[in-house]
């Protein structure tokens, strides 16, 4: 962050009003205005998005989502918190996203939703998802909140679905510190989710002291601040040309180690792609440790891949297999991923790299 940010909080302090406010709808509106979305809803996390999103598709108690084994912790435990029951379901090789074919096999009477996660900014085949589930008339809440700044078919990822979350948390291309946004083009969607994340009050109540009190329905207060709208503001200015820098240090990762013995990279469409953070692949689990420890004596910082939920305590799973999630879960490897670094400190985390292959 820089003076961009500090001026747009200083408008903030000096306006005297810190709660969701004007800026907050200005924030709302560049963000569904880049996206190409109806309805922009900012809530105070991503994991918050989710929870907002799945409560405004009326999905609660006696329902169940399904959810791909290899994501975030938040991505099931929003669902829990609804109440539903997340279904894991193993992923593909290509896309690290839901395996279609396993999906539509976990599809009974009780699924109310799909929850597909564009890991690393990589999306599923929402031509044949959409359909599947339109089909079915199942509801799709997408967790994008890896990909900001990437596309199906033309279309922001995200807005295909019934509705797409985002998270503007720190190590994301860009930040409130912590901070969600929920997408739709449904307006009863969005006007469910504005009253959820308001104490259950109606969107557009005049906030004289008689109307502030009243609830249509059972709310939270999940409201961004003034400060936090702030900020994103500023962020959402450089957004294109961090989107650039992203594409542009991936290929460069590639370049550079593509032909490195033991390092795999999965195949990126840069052109639709922007990585959240530079991944690779070793052969092996020690492979990866031995890096990882390789790369802390030369004081380059790695990030290892979240584990496959079936393998956390509170949704362990054995009664299944989940090899893909478990395979890239164990062998994945987060290398820097700053949109700070230059080409020389890439070039310097590469030459190490190569190091240790040797």
């Amino acid at each position: 962050m820089d003076n961009a940010e500090k001026k747009e909080l200083m408008s903030v302090i000096d306006s005297g009003w810190y709660t969701e406010s004007s800026k907050t709808k200005e924030f709302e509106r560049m963000f569904a205005s880049f996206v190409g979305a109806k309805y922009a809803c900012a809530v105070t996390s991503g994991t918050a998005a989710l929870y907002v999103g799945l409560k405004a598709l009326n999905i609660g108690m006696g329902d169940e989502v399904i959810v791909p084994d290899l994501t975030f912790v938040a991505s099931p435990n929003s669902v829990e918190a609804t109440g539903a029951k997340p279904v894991l379901v193993d992923i593909e090789k290509n896309a690290l996203n839901l395996d279609l074919n396993k999906m539509s096999k976990s599809v009974n009477k009780k699924t109310k939703a799909v929850m597909p996660v564009d890991f690393n900014g990589r999306p599923i085949d929402m031509k044949v998802l959409r359909e599947f589930a339109d089909k079915k008339d199942i509801m799709l809440i997408e967790d994008a909140a890896h990909a900001i700044g990437c596309y199906y078919n033309r279309r922001h990822v995200g807005t295909i679905s019934d509705v797409g979350i985002f998270s503007f948390s720190t190590p994301k291309i860009i930040t409130t510190g912590q901070g969600g946004m929920i997408v739709t083009n449904d307006r009863q969607i969005y006007e469910r989710a504005m009253a959820l994340k308001d104490f259950g009050r109606k969107i557009g109540i005049k906030k004289q002291m008689e109307k502030s009190f009243s609830h249509s329905t059972i709310g939270y207060n999940f409201k961004f601040t003034e400060f936090q709208a702030a900020i994103g503001i500023a962020q959402m200015r450089k957004l294109q040309k961090r989107i650039i820098k992203k594409r542009r240090m991936f290929m460069k990762y590639v370049d550079l180690l593509s032909n490195v013995e033991g390092i795999e990279f999965l195949k990126t469409n840069l052109k639709n792609v922007t990585p959240w953070m530079i991944d690779i692949f070793l052969k092996s689990p020690a492979k990866r440790a031995q890096l990882i420890k390789y790369l802390e004596k030369k004081q380059i910082g790695t990030r290892i891949y979240y584990p496959p939920i079936h393998r956390l305590k509170p949704y362990k799973k054995t009664d299944r297999e989940y090899k893909q999630a478990s395979s890239f879960s164990d062998r994945g490897l987060w290398l820097p991923s700053s949109v700070t670094l230059t080409d020389k400190q890439i070039e310097i985390v590469c030459n190490e790299i190569k190091r240790f292959s040797k």
